[in-house]
Order: C-alpha cells, then structure tokens, then sequence
C-alpha cells in the first residue's frame, strides 16, 4: 500500500473537492469523502488515511459522488410512505384465505395497458381486503435546459399506485364503494372470473404446517 504525504497533498490537492476526487479515483469508487466545512488538517489526515487503506470515521463518508455538482442534479420527489396497518382490521392470525392478483387495471390510468399487483386477504369473519402493492413506476415531469444546454426534466416523480389494506367487504356481506367496483369486476369476464378464488373458505397453509402437520 503506498503513504502519502500530507503537505504534498496540499499542495496538489488544495480544494476539498479536488481531494475528495483524488481519493474517489485512487479507490476505485469505494471511498467518497464528504470534506465540505470539516476542519482543513482533518480533510488531509482523513484522506491520508483512506488512500492507505486505514479506519476513515463515518461521518466523512458519503455515498455521492465528488464528480457530480449538485446543480446538475435533478430533484425527485420523495417516494409517499404507507401508514401503518389499521389496527381495526382483524388481527393477521384471523386470516383465512390469501389471493394475488397481478394483471388488475391501473386504478390511475384503468384504459391502459398498465397493471397492478392486487393482494386480496379474507379473514374469519368473512371480512374480505384488497391492497394495492405496485408496480412504482419513476416518471420525468416538466422541461429546463442545464448548464450544458441540453434539455433535462425538472424533476422526476412517481406513479404510485400503491394503497394499505383496505376493506373491500364487510363482515355482513355489504361492499365499500371502491370494493363494489372491483367485486364487478372480478366476477365479470374481463375479470377472468377470479372471485371465486377470492371468497374461499380455506385457512391459508403456511410453511410450518407444510413442513409439519402436527403443528
């Protein structure tokens, strides 16, 4: 492993930019130093270290590369998180029977040639949920021209279909508003007739009970 010395580097190297480059080549891509506003003698003693292999502290290191300006990035908007479970609905141990769908029509865009991953779920109390699970699809929104004047989005952002559980059929037989509409559907023949795999009554097998049936 070579040493480096820390006044040469100074010397060749004297932006934290620069450095952080230098090292960034050195190791192939596997150490990128984050050195903006760290102490001047800490930059080099750090960067010394990773160029020769020794323990380089987490908080300068970064996974962005140094050869990237920040300018020229383009934002994305962040991906929505899922709330949390409904603790109203029954408890996951309830569930009987488990059905997915993955050739559905896109909820966002239901004329085209996208579909969505459907994931039906029926408990014992004959309560029947439907959850949206994907796909996420990355789109481009908007136009500007970089620095370089090529034509670039302004951003990228998301198709997300994605839903929480949800209820589709209620325990007394009667069907939410979104859950009527998908219940046509399935027993229809653009539906290729799913729901009777849907409403079953049959305990969902686990891998436990496969592997042994006195569990």
């Amino acid at each position: 492993m070579a040493t480096y010395d820390i006044e040469a580097l100074k010397a060749d190297l004297p932006t934290a930019k620069e450095l952080a480059q230098f090292v960034f080549d050195k190791t192939n891509g596997a150490i990128s130093l984050d050195l903006i506003g760290k102490p001047k003698d800490d930059q080099y003693q750090v960067a010394k270290n990773a160029l020769e292999g020794k323990k380089v502290p987490s908080d300068f290191l970064t996974g962005e590369n140094p050869y990237l300006d920040k300018k020229d990035e383009i934002p994305t908007d962040p991906l929505r998180e899922m709330p949390p479970r409904d603790p109203n609905l029954p408890s996951p141990d309830a569930e009987v029977h488990f059905f997915g769908a993955t050739n559905m029509p896109h909820p966002l865009d239901p004329q085209s040639d996208k579909k969505v991953y459907i994931e039906f779920r029926k408990y014992e109390n004959g309560l029947i949920t439907y959850t949206i699970t994907g796909p996420v699809e990355q789109i481009a929104v908007g136009e500007k021209k970089n620095r370089y004047g090529q034509t670039v989005p302004e951003k990228y952002s998301w198709i997300d279909p994605r839903t929480p559980e949800l209820i589709m059929r209620h325990p007394d037989g009667t069907f939410t508003k979104e859950g009527r509409g998908l219940h046509t559907y399935c027993v229809g023949e653009k539906g290729s007739g799913i729901w009777s795999m849907i409403d079953r009554d049959m305990v969902t097998v686990t891998a436990k009970n496969i592997a042994n049936p006195w569990a």
